[in-house]
């Protein structure tokens, strides 16, 4: 039985291969890869991965997600009026953390200002008002009296898939994120003792999500026991040194990621006392006179 053969010449630079045409290997060490495959691989590439998802599949993976804010021209893409979903910060706490230069893990954020899920999440968004119950003496229906409203927690489940090693570095860039959203600032630092930071959520336009802002309530990451695992350098910036990746800062580490897998995230919104004292009307808010954007001054109100 003959072997089957298949080009393995890179064809783009999202994929596992460095600019000279050569594979990257996580051993700082760069080989070739064979020509001849076996039947199993061969298999694995029919169905669009294969092992370590290096090429074939990785070209498709690298078409199929585009992290970056271009449209069909190609031609940029203000973030302020992209309609993906998109957990982000403001600029001052965002520079404390994907915004930083001295954090690499979470480098693969700042290119696209926050996280942006790559495949379109579940989102679900409760609006409730609260009613107490006063059973009245020799009658037959019970008294309501208003108590007050409230957006519920808004949960967000996602997909996020691996095949290269830039899917697999944002994957782990989000993963950070989160973690490190539920957490306060502690130990000899100027912002210990500051509660964890806020969030804003943007998605399908200002009429829906209007850069709500939020703080993480749980976050939880299944990492599927039937899938792949690929190694991905986290720590190491592969666009530093043209056909030579380095390590960037004091931490880099051979990371398995797996292919597939699911993210949730719980999203409290909060708003300011001195916000909603001075500019919440229901007036204002039924006309969709709160309902604005990132650059608005009293938008987020859901």
């Amino acid at each position: 039985m003959a072997v089957s053969t298949f080009n393995t010449s890179p064809s783009n630079s999202n994929d596992n291969y460095l600019p000279d045409g050569t594979a990257y290997s996580l051993g700082n060490q760069v080989t070739s890869y064979p020509t001849a495959v076996d039947a199993s691989t061969a298999r694995l590439s029919t169905a669009g991965i294969t092992n370590g998802a290096n090429a074939p599949g990785s070209n498709l993976a690298g078409s199929v997600l585009n992290f970056a804010f271009n449209n069909a021209n190609p031609g940029a893409i203000d973030p302020v009026e992209d309609w993906r979903v998109r957990i982000s910060m403001q600029p001052t706490t965002a520079a404390l953390f994907y915004a930083n230069p001295g954090n690499p893990m979470m480098y693969p954020l700042s290119q696209t200002s926050g996280v942006v899920f790559p495949y379109t999440p579940q989102i679900t968004v409760t609006h409730a008002a609260k009613y107490g119950m006063q059973q009245l003496t020799h009658s037959n229906y019970a008294a309501y009296f208003y108590e007050g409203s409230e957006v519920q927690q808004i949960t967000i489940n996602a997909e996020f898939t691996v095949q290269n090693i830039a899917e697999g570095q944002y994957l782990a860039a989000v993963i950070q994120f989160f973690r490190s959203c539920t957490k306060m600032f502690f130990g000899d630092q100027t912002l210990a003792g500051t509660p964890p930071p806020m969030v804003f959520l943007d998605g399908y336009g200002p009429a829906y999500l209007p850069h709500v802002p939020c703080v993480v309530t749980q976050f939880t990451h299944t990492m599927p026991q039937d899938v792949d695992y690929i190694d991905i350098p986290v720590g190491i910036n592969l666009n530093s040194v043209i056909g030579n990746p380095v390590n960037t800062s004091n931490f880099a580490a051979r990371t398995r990621m797996p292919t597939s897998s699911t993210l949730q995230v719980a999203l409290q919104p909060i708003y300011s006392r001195n916000n909603i004292a001075r500019n919440f009307t229901l007036q204002k808010f039924a006309s969709g006179a709160l309902i604005q954007g990132g650059s608005g001054t009293v938008g987020g109100f859901i």
